[in-house]
């Protein structure tokens, strides 16, 4: 079932963070532990409160979450246990379903090169590389986009 994000749904959505950290190969290591030790579940909630956000619940168990910031797609971490089962397929629609395609012309992200094949299969287009300047740490990722 996929639901909006509850407060208490932070700690169960940092814990699929941090597993999705150390399961993508093409994630900076630097970053895996800079993120993966720094980051907070408030900050998940933080993010609850500037976008649209989503867990994607089964069996009062989260496996995953996404979130949506206009047309932008801002988060979208699957357990890596439960990756390749549809759930990243399923959140993703429900997040385009919620954009108002007469007010943006597509549908976009700043993909890590480990989720490109995903979105590529979701019909999104790569339109080239950019790198994120994360604390002094380079993040490279792939700028998608889904025109409607």
């Amino acid at each position: 079932m996929i639901r909006p994000f509850q407060p208490e749904d932070a700690s169960a959505c940092f814990r699929i963070i941090r597993a999705c950290l150390q399961a993508d190969a093409s994630y900076p290591p630097a970053l895996q532990s800079k993120f993966g030790n720094r980051e907070a579940s408030w900050s998940i909630s933080e993010c609850a409160r500037l976008f649209y956000v989503a867990v994607y619940e089964d069996e009062s168990r989260i496996l995953g979450f996404a979130g949506l910031d206009l047309n932008e797609i801002r988060l979208l971490y699957i357990d890596p246990v439960y990756q390749r089962r549809g759930i990243g397929r399923r959140l993703f629609e429900h997040l385009k379903e919620m954009v108002p395609g007469t007010l943006f012309p597509e549908l976009f992200v700043y993909s890590t090169l480990g989720a490109v094949g995903f979105y590529e299969s979701c019909g999104f287009k790569n339109k080239g590389p950019f790198v994120f300047d994360a604390g002094g740490i380079p993040l490279p990722t792939v700028f998608m986009s889904l025109p409607f």
